[in-house]
């Protein structure tokens, strides 16, 4: 993907959105998503803190440094799940500051929630791979059965698993009404994708039965 291109909001959304049109597809999302991201910070947690506590001395005498760090320690140990957060909605906020920000407690907190929960259930590995498989199946449902193209994944794995959760925050604040432009200029160009999807694959049917 062109260095232009990754931090071009209209681009990354168009790119998920045309491979995301059906209504039932879509809700198969919203409701997958959130729980594959959940699921995979509740396996993440398991890295434990990847930053050294500060030292109570530190904090107690006034340290920015140490003192700062403690507050991130109440919130939530700076493990392999936080720091995902962390990175994720910072590139979302490079995308759309207002959404970035907005939605950056929201992320966070679903970090902290994972982390507790991997550390105060047995048996939170199981359920998480329980969710992961389950969420999965839907979505490939949504799209062999609903959607019928592949799902965004088999282009770009990476940018797939990054963008989704951002799909979701917008779809929800589309639907409240927030910036009704983009929103009307991305149906354009999603219908226009989708018409050229829809021929491509008519042509190489007819093509193949000759």
């Amino acid at each position: 993907m062109a260095q232009s291109k990754v931090f071009d909001l209209k681009y990354q959304l168009l790119q998920y959105g045309s491979h995301h049109h059906n209504i039932w597809n879509v809700g198969i999302h919203l409701t997958c998503i959130p729980l594959i991201l959940w699921s995979g910070l509740v396996f993440a947690a398991k890295s434990g803190p990847l930053i050294a506590a500060p030292a109570a001395s530190a904090v107690a005498s006034g340290a920015p440094a140490a003192v700062a760090l403690s507050k991130i320690y109440q919130f939530c140990p700076p493990n392999a799940s936080l720091l995902m957060m962390v990175a994720y909605t910072s590139y979302y906020t490079k995308l759309d500051t207002v959404a970035g920000l907005l939605t950056a407690p929201l992320f966070l907190g679903l970090a902290r929630h994972a982390t507790n929960f991997q550390l105060t259930h047995p048996n939170a590995d199981k359920f998480a791979l329980g969710v992961q498989v389950v969420a999965w199946i839907a979505q490939f449902i949504g799209h062999g059965v609903y959607e019928k193209r592949a799902p965004k994944l088999f282009d770009n794995l990476l940018q797939a698993l990054v963008l989704a959760p951002y799909f979701v925050v917008y779809e929800v604040m589309f639907f409240f009404g927030y910036r009704p432009q983009l929103k009307q200029e991305l149906d354009v160009l999603i219908q226009a994708d989708i018409a050229q999807f829809k021929a491509k694959k008519a042509l190489a049917e007819k093509t193949k039965k000759q």
